[in-house]
């Protein structure tokens, strides 16, 4: 099983499904940002974000897909846990379709608020030829620009850090 789709949900979600989705997204899901590619050229970081739902409940993450867009796939054996009995499933939204996510279920979050606004700011940094990717349309970017991302991630990995946090 595996399904992509990159267009950005174009229809109203409702009050009751962005609840919904920040409940999962508190308790199961991950708010990412890494960067470990480069532009080959000039050296720069090219960050990347997305949101990751990891769930045995298939039903479950074939309705966050169908709500929200996205990705889904299905563990392969050498990705799910050796203690699992069950197949594990997986959704993932990015770019835009990330923050139009985002921007929906902020008000509803809890655990995971600032980490939320962590990819908001981050996303928003995005724009124009700043989005893409690959060696002939990765422009230089300002270095201002690359150390305010690379301060998103180094703020949303301490918060990902149990034994900081703890």
């Amino acid at each position: 099983m595996s399904r992509h789709s990159s267009y950005v949900i174009k229809k109203e979600i409702t009050a009751t499904q962005a609840a919904y989705m920040a409940g999962i997204m508190d308790g199961e899901g991950t708010f990412y940002i890494g960067n470990y590619s480069k532009n080959l050229k000039n050296g720069d970081k090219y960050f990347q974000s997305r949101l990751v739902i990891s769930n045995t409940d298939k039903c479950l993450i074939d309705w966050i897909y169908e709500v929200f867009g996205g990705w889904t796939r299905e563990y392969t054996p050498k990705q799910t846990p050796k203690n699992s009995r069950k197949k594990v499933y997986c959704w993932m939204a990015t770019t835009d379709n990330l923050l139009h996510i985002c921007t929906e279920i902020l008000p509803y979050l809890v655990a995971k608020k600032r980490q939320c606004e962590i990819l908001i700011e981050l996303r928003k940094t995005f724009t124009g030829q700043q989005n893409q990717k690959g060696l002939a349309k990765v422009q230089r970017l300002p270095r201002e620009l690359l150390d305010h991302r690379q301060s998103l991630m180094d703020e949303l990995r301490l918060l990902h850090n149990r034994a900081v946090n703890n």
